[in-house]
């Protein structure tokens, strides 16, 4: 059996206090605290720059360039219902960014900070109504925004939206007032849309990255069928779905994602019967086949983050969601000290 120095080629040093840095996958025992201890990859969240409008939005881009569209207002000082304000982060602070063509709420992103398409939504004063759903596809280019060719249906609740503005990927989602979910796929490119394969069961807030012909879609909700918060999970190719391994005992639906098919972080949501919580602040990481809890934990539990995190899965934020509102989080995976244990 080969030892730990010809694997990693390195020894297990004998030290009196951790080390300043260390690479990743060294190992060292502290004679003080008389533990094992590994610098190992660590995710952690942190909070970033404070928002500047108390709106629901969508989010897309990186962490570091991030857009917040659209969205309902919760703010004392405007007027309630669908907005169309936009707001950019560059990583530290938010800035007003243009204004969309048609004031949206439970709309859906996708896309760089410079490329982003906003797609559905409702339109009008919000659940008290009177209000309706939404076709309308737009395009925001860095400064301003551009109507695109309509959704064939209007569709609202959370699309899950995947891929750039050109060749984008959307399915879930409600095309009624009554909100029940949906399985109608459409792909987008050229300009045009077409309808793809349907998703295996309808959704409204489902998490989804990934690409046109690489996606990864998790959890969601079939509320208005009397069936909460899901574990399903399904890959897309292309042309087909095709079933994953489940979310772990805490499903969850309107969660956020960040990251690729094969590579990528849920947050947040809502849990399904049975938790004492009614919304998760709770990370996992999944790496293709297999789900895992990460330690890293949100410093506000939020519902509501399908659509309000994006990044990637080593580098992503999350935002315009939860209590309050303005708080940005920020998730970075780096380099960290954990202590080895038996169990």
């Amino acid at each position: 059996m080969a030892s730990y120095t010809d694997i990693r080629g390195l020894r297990v040093k004998y030290l009196s206090s951790d080390p300043s840095t260390a690479t990743e996958g060294e190992v060292w025992y502290n004679s003080t605290s008389g533990t094992l201890k590994a610098s190992l990859l660590v995710g952690a969240w942190s909070s970033g720059g404070s928002s500047n409008s108390n709106t629901s939005s969508s989010i897309s881009g990186t962490q570091t360039a991030a857009l917040a569209a659209l969205g309902y207002s919760y703010s004392p000082t405007s007027p309630v219902g669908g907005r169309t304000i936009s707001e950019e982060y560059n990583g530290a602070t938010w800035t007003s960014g243009g204004e969309a063509n048609t004031s949206r709420y439970q709309n859906n992103s996708s896309g760089p900070q410079t490329a982003t398409m906003v797609l559905g939504g409702a339109a009008g004063t919000g659940d008290s109504g009177p209000y309706t759903i939404s076709a309308a596809a737009e395009d925001y280019n860095g400064t301003g925004w551009t109507s695109l060719t309509n959704l064939p249906v209007a569709r609202a609740g959370g699309i899950p939206m995947v891929g750039p503005a050109d060749t984008l990927l959307a399915t879930g989602g409600n095309d009624n007032m009554s909100g029940e979910p949906i399985d109608t796929t459409f792909e987008y490119t050229s300009s045009s849309w077409t309808t793809g394969t349907a998703y295996p069961n309808p959704q409204n807030g489902m998490g989804a990255v990934g690409t046109q012909t690489a996606a990864f879609f998790y959890g969601g909700t079939r509320v208005n069928t009397g069936d909460p918060a899901q574990a399903e999970t399904n890959t897309y190719n292309g042309t087909s779905f095709s079933a994953e391994t489940a979310l772990p005992a805490a499903t969850r639906n309107w969660g956020g994602k960040s990251g690729t098919q094969t590579d990528c972080i849920a947050a947040c949501g809502t849990p399904g019967p049975g938790s004492p919580n009614p919304f998760e602040n709770t990370t996992l990481t999944w790496d293709g086949s297999a789900w895992s809890t990460s330690a890293a934990t949100t410093a506000i539990a939020r519902n509501g983050a399908g659509g309000n995190m994006s990044g990637t899965s080593t580098s992503a934020l999350i935002a315009r969601t939860g209590s309050p509102r303005l708080a940005t989080e920020e998730y970075d995976l780096a380099v960290g000290t954990q202590t080895l244990t038996t169990s």
